[in-house]
């Protein structure tokens, strides 16, 4: 888990600089009508981190049903309004928070990273879920950055 710790903290480190030459105006553009804006990508990126750390933890608790801790993205990006919120305050809090996850997941025991959750549709190991999370970060972030 160190290593998918590590992915994490090298995507985070590379991503923040270039996060942070947008200004506001740019950061609120969205691509299309439908697509989400930086801000809301990045806001959803925060609940991505809060929905795989509340996993992270429980997983390791011996609760393996998360079924009923599902996110419903649209709502929670909406819902919390991140085109209004000032990209500085989002960034900075994406940041810390991703860096807190990679030190949760560096600290994962071992002997729960490969049981059988029930996440989403189908069953997912612990350590499948860490991979996905670094994963779908990176995705996002090269949604930014193209």
């Amino acid at each position: 888990m160190k290593q998918i710790a590590q992915s994490l903290l090298t995507a985070i480190n590379a991503a923040r600089p270039r996060l942070l030459l947008l200004n506001e105006t740019e950061a609120a553009l969205r691509p299309a009508p439908a697509k989400w804006s930086p801000k809301e990508v990045i806001g959803h990126l925060i609940d991505s981190a809060a929905n795989n750390h509340q996993r992270f933890v429980r997983a390791q608790t011996g609760v393996t049903d998360l079924q009923p801790y599902l996110y419903a993205q649209d709502q929670w990006v909406g819902i919390q309004r991140y085109q209004d919120a000032d990209w500085q305050t989002l960034v900075s809090l994406w940041f810390f928070y991703n860096s807190h996850l990679a030190h949760v997941m560096a600290q994962m025991k071992p002997e729960f990273l490969d049981i059988q959750l029930n996440v989403w549709d189908e069953p997912a190991t612990l350590r499948f879920v860490a991979e996905d999370y670094v994963r779908h970060l990176q995705h996002h972030l090269a949604q930014i950055f193209k």
